[in-house]
């Protein structure tokens, strides 16, 4: 906000003149009629003072602290005339206003100290700015909450403008309070939404370090709402893009597993996807960890994917916890040999023979489901249907009974390519007879792919699953 105009300051000042005479003075210095109104002396004493050529020092802070009492004042015109001696001192006040603007908890003062601030950074910005991309001594507030992670090189004091004309509220408000930071990323989050970026628009570069600069911060938590926002653009083609840059690259990169590795365990699934996509080690710190909290079944399956990928044998013992878990992750589409669902233990299997490089098609499961990324595809496991064993007169009386109707449940329900689709809600008596039969001869076949990978545990001791 620019600075009033004289004849503003004028009409402003003779306006609170005859308001005071009208409510009685008091306060407003004013002379007889006719006579030049005085300013009240704290505002005085500045105001006579030439501002050319005043030294940068204790005088200097003793004046700015003498007019930014005066913006709290009860009377408008000390308010204004105090603003505008601030705006005439000029940026050489900015860092004890800073300061002091941290510390005001007088709304009218905060208010008119942001817009002085705004006013004075913007009169000296572009000349610092070219000092600044010149290699000279930063001018720039905060610049060193980016030098410690990316050093200091031509592109990242680029990298810093573009952050500081973007984002100006966040990096003024970096190594500040929890509350300087929120209300910072709170700004960052308001202009995201004004440019669209998401829906409309890709993120640039510096909205990713506007969003993770305070996220890794150790004294602040942003909470799960903005962790959700760093996820999804991070999916972004920029973010990968940023990751592969040599230079930005590997700060960038230790700035998200740093975030990470404090990101809510709300969110944690996308993290740790994220992780296996970008291969990064953090991922297996954040699934142990994650185990131990006992996480909701699909977590718990991400968390079997991620150690499957990065994990070692040994770790086998702990996914073996899970191994009879009847808990179910995935419902497959049709009613065929195709069908049928995925259970936790059945990621715990796969899992475990994943680690020990056994293909999961080796323990009993009907297709390949190891992926070079993620380790294995759960969604892609398919339990088999064992055929039941035709031992007693009772099963060949009934099959009889089948064939002679012209068909035979065995051939029918082990058809390769049947994909008749699941439609719950709408099943015949027929369909539903087949789902059960479907379903024992799948957990005919659980037992033995869990038997198989209990047995590549080490020292985990054979105990037979049972039937769920």
């Amino acid at each position: 906000m620019a600075h009033r105009t004289p004849a503003y300051r004028t009409l402003v000042w003779w306006a609170m003149v005859a308001a005071a005479h009208q409510w009685g003075g008091g306060g407003l210095g004013t002379g007889a009629i006719g006579q030049e109104p005085v300013p009240p002396a704290e505002i005085r004493s500045t105001a006579e003072t030439p501002v050319a050529g005043d030294p940068v020092g204790d005088d200097l802070a003793e004046r700015v602290g003498r007019l930014v009492d005066g913006l709290r004042s009860d009377q408008f015109a000390v308010r204004e005339l105090a603003s505008e001696q601030l705006f005439r001192l000029g940026p050489a006040c900015l860092p004890i206003l800073r300061v002091t603007r941290r510390q005001s908890n007088d709304t009218e003062q905060s208010d008119r100290l942001d817009r002085i601030i705004d006013s004075l950074a913007k009169q000296s910005l572009e000349s610092r700015i070219r000092s600044f991309l010149q290699g000279g001594p930063s001018e720039l507030e905060n610049w060193p909450e980016l030098e410690k992670w990316f050093g200091d090189s031509p592109r990242i004091r680029e990298l810093f403008v573009d952050l500081y004309r973007e984002h100006p509220y966040l990096v003024d408000a970096l190594g500040g309070t929890p509350q300087q930071l929120s209300m910072g990323l709170s700004r960052v989050r308001r202009r995201l939404i004004e440019r669209g970026v998401g829906p409309r628009e890709t993120p640039q570069r510096v909205d990713l370090i506007a969003l993770l600069l305070p996220l890794t911060d150790p004294d602040f938590t942003g909470g799960a709402q903005y962790d959700l926002i760093v996820a999804s653009l991070l999916q972004l083609y920029p973010a990968n893009d940023f990751r592969k840059d040599a230079i930005f690259g590997e700060p960038f990169m230790r700035m998200v597993a740093k975030w990470m590795s404090r990101s809510d365990i709300s969110i944690r699934e996308q993290v740790l996807r994220l992780a296996l996509q970008w291969k990064m080690d953090i991922g297996l710190t954040l699934a142990l960890e994650t185990l131990k909290q006992n996480p909701d079944p699909i977590l718990l399956c991400r968390c079997m994917q991620t150690i499957s990928r990065q994990g070692t044998r040994e770790h086998a013992v702990l996914l073996a916890a899970y191994i009879n878990d009847p808990t179910v992750v995935f419902q497959k589409r049709y009613l065929g040999v195709h069908g049928g669902e995925v259970q936790v233990g059945d990621v715990a299997a796969a899992s475990i023979a994943r680690l020990n490089s056994v293909p999961v098609t080796e323990i009993g499961f009907a297709e390949p489901a190891e992926h070079p990324i993620f380790g294995i595809i759960y969604e892609e496991l398919v339990v088999p249907m064992k055929r039941p064993a035709k031992s007693t007169d009772s099963d060949e009386e009934t099959d009889q009974g089948d064939d002679e109707d012209g068909e035979s449940a065995d051939d029918e329900t082990l058809d390769e390519n049947d994909l008749t689709p699941l439609q719950p809600g709408n099943l015949t008596p027929r369909e539903i007879a087949r789902l059960i039969d479907h379903a024992k001869r799948r957990e005919a076949a659980r037992v033995e792919i869990r038997l198989k990978a209990l047995e590549l545990v080490p020292a985990a001791p054979a105990e037979t699953p049972q039937k769920s």
